[in-house]
């Protein structure tokens, strides 16, 4: 079964330990589901491990199968860091209720911006005859979700800039 390929960046304003360290925050990450316009969420996060239970209205390609909304579950578990900050993790997402799952490898390092963080994996849905139709319309709605934790950070990582100044 062939799988959809996901990759993503993010490029934060800030050295990697800052960013890791904002990546791992429940408060970052209920910000991040708040702006995601999630209907509800429960967050937890540490420096090694984060996990976030999204409930979010269904795309319409899976309304059908899966209703209005969808449980979406995100777990991602980090290395240490090297010295200069460096780290690699690993995001699993499902889906409750559907054959839906994604394996993301992440790579958080100094570059850009001041951090780079890229995401590669691959994403399925084993749905008879559907599966790769759907994939296809939901690996759009998966890396949109970079996009907005790239907004929510810059501007998380703005706001302390200003208040330290």
């Amino acid at each position: 079964m062939a799988r959809m390929q996901i990759q993503a960046r993010n490029d934060f304003a800030a050295d990697a330990s800052t960013t890791h360290a904002m990546l791992t925050d429940p408060a970052f990450l209920t910000q991040v589901c708040v702006a995601s316009g999630d209907l509800a969420y429960r967050v937890d996060g540490v420096p090694q491990h984060t996990a976030v239970e999204r409930r979010m209205e269904s795309p319409s390609a899976v309304r059908g199968l899966l209703g209005d909304s969808l449980t979406l579950l995100q777990e991602i578990r980090w290395n240490a860091p090297a010295p200069d900050g460096a780290r690699t993790g690993a995001l699993e997402l499902t889906v409750k209720g559907m054959p839906a799952h994604a394996d993301i490898a992440i790579d958080l390092r100094p570059g850009g911006r001041g951090t780079l963080v890229d995401f590669t994996g691959e994403f399925t849905i084993k749905v008879p005859l559907v599966g790769r139709s759907l994939e296809a319309k939901a690996v759009p709605a998966l890396t949109a979700g970079f996009d907005v934790q790239q907004q929510v950070g810059d501007d998380w990582l703005a706001a302390r800039n200003a208040e330290s100044a």
